[in-house]
């Protein structure tokens, strides 16, 4: 399992272009988010009512805001907005995937150092499909869970305490949606192999080496997931004592880590699944 964290390593820095997109990628993606939310929440949270207000005026505040989640036609529009962005995204993030599998699995095979876009050429369309199964997967539950958690905001809008219920809704399927992305990973490195890009049958064999490595496979998402955990508390307990321009330098620099260590995963994760399925 180390061995397999070290070779992933070496493989991303063989694929460091690659993570400089993920950057460029992560930060337009939040430019959008960012002023989303500058554009439909600030304004909400500058009409809320100052300390001297009352207790009256907050109450009015939170009535008038859970009306308005409801009926208020601007509510909609951000949505609309919001699910524009994450199709968007949808459709952009698998040709991301296609060239780097492409590259991972043809390294050291080709002329080409990295033949990233040659993979979203070959593999765009099994990546596609695989990731569009994998959104839907991850939004299946909202079905039963988001009208029990919007009771359960409209609740918290009078009580924070009121919030509580729907935690273990949250973390339910938080845990949910970690276990379909590592089992849609593996599919992918089997639907992206060299002697059978694209074919189903690539993929439900790379799940059937994920499930009987199931131990090494959670080994290797925790000890990467524990570490970016650590990383992400370095940055944060920094960027609280630093000021000025070493935590601005820090705020930039922690997403460029971030998109490192998500390469870093995925390169552990297809070493060790390249190195069961030649085995096999």
């Amino acid at each position: 399992m180390k061995a397999k964290i070290r070779e992933g390593w070496f493989l991303v820095r063989q694929h460091i272009f690659i993570a400089a997109l993920l950057f460029i990628y992560q930060l337009v993606w939040g430019y959008f988010i960012y002023r989303l939310v500058q554009s439909a929440v600030v304004p909400l949270l500058l009409r809320y009512p100052g300390t001297d207000a009352g207790e009256l005026s907050t109450l009015l505040f939170k009535m008038e805001s859970q009306l308005s989640l409801s009926t208020h036609p601007e509510v909609h529009r951000y949505l609309w907005i919001l699910g524009a962005m994450l199709l968007l995204r949808m459709l952009i993030t698998p040709l991301i995937q296609a060239g780097l599998l492409y590259s991972l699995q043809h390294f050291n095979q080709s002329e080409e150092r990295t033949p990233f876009v040659r993979g979203i050429k070959v593999l765009w369309k099994p990546m596609l499909l695989l990731h569009f199964i994998r959104t839907l997967l991850m939004l299946l539950p909202a079905y039963w869970l988001v009208p029990t958690l919007f009771a359960t905001l409209m609740d918290g809008f009078h009580s924070l305490q009121l919030l509580l219920p729907g935690i273990p809704y949250v973390v339910g399927w938080i845990v949910y949606g970690w276990i379909i992305h590592h089992v849609m990973l593996y599919m992918q490195f089997g639907a992206s192999a060299p002697d059978g890009e694209g074919r189903a049958r690539g993929a439900l064999y790379a799940l059937w080496i994920a499930l009987r490595h199931i131990v090494p496979v959670i080994g290797i998402a925790l000890l990467l997931g524990g570490l970016h955990l650590l990383i992400f508390g370095a940055f944060t307990s920094a960027s609280w004592f630093l000021t000025g321009l070493a935590g601005l330098i820090l705020q930039q620099t922690y997403p460029l880590a971030r998109c490192l260590m998500s390469l870093w995963k995925i390169c552990a994760h297809f070493r060790l699944w390249q190195s069961k399925s030649t085995r096999s």
